[in-house]
């Protein structure tokens, strides 16, 4: 009789160690789970913010207008596309003024040249003109969609300023995702100022195209009644 209680009481305990085992088993595997999953859930939070930060960083143009420069110094030719802004300080009243300009961009590996020719004609003064850097042209295009809207020519320019900032969203505080953009600014004074207009070229040129040239036409006065 006592065998057969041990025996009982033997698969009772099994049985509750069993289930005891398996929610502990169950416990493990949720816990494991839900860790795995909010590790998951983390990262792609992360990426997310962190796209979200790059795209915040990127800079918008209305209209997505290019700024596209073209600067000609005796020692070469240097184009850039980094110039976020462009902005004429003088000049429409050319009989009284010269023409100024400024830009404005974010500090990048494509104006070498330009940061040389800054630097000489700061150790050497803007006056003196009698280097390589003295004097140069300019050509500012503004475009859209690969096609130049305006275009404007400056010849025989100098650097009149330069200085370096640092420009970030004061409102929000230096500890934000904004981010900050250390830009140039370059004011530039030329001689010779000349605006261009190619889209309106381009246009008369499409006109001209469609419509037929009176020279185009056929001479019919020596020709028969037949075939008039």
């Amino acid at each position: 009789m006592c065998s057969i209680v041990i025996i009982f009481i033997k698969d009772i305990i099994f049985n509750i160690l069993d289930k005891l085992v398996t929610t502990i088993q169950k416990k493990l595997i949720f816990t494991l789970a839900l860790a795995l999953s909010v590790t998951t859930l983390s990262v792609l939070g992360q990426s997310q913010i962190f796209a979200q930060e790059t795209d915040e960083k990127q800079f918008t143009k209305a209209s997505n207008i290019d700024i596209h420069t073209v600067f000609s110094f005796s020692d070469g030719v240097e184009e850039s596309n980094s110039f976020q802004a462009y902005s004429q300080l003088s000049g429409f009243n050319k009989n009284v003024e010269s023409p100024t300009f400024k830009l404005q961009g974010v500090v990048d590996f494509d104006r070498p040249i330009l940061y040389e020719a800054t630097d000489i004609i700061y150790q050497r003064g803007i006056t003196n003109t009698q280097h390589n850097y003295g004097q140069f042209d300019v050509d500012i295009y503004l475009k859209k969609d690969g096609i130049t809207l305006r275009h404007f020519h400056y010849t025989s320019c100098t650097v009149a300023d330069y200085k370096v900032s640092t420009l970030f969203d004061k409102e929000e505080g230096w500890n934000t995702s904004k981010g900050f953009a250390t830009i140039d600014e370059f004011e530039f004074k030329c001689i010779g100022y000349s605006p261009n207009n190619p889209l309106y070229d381009l246009m008369k040129t499409t006109y001209k195209a469609e419509t037929e040239s009176s020279l185009d036409l056929r001479d019919t006065q020596g020709w028969s009644e037949l075939y008039k």
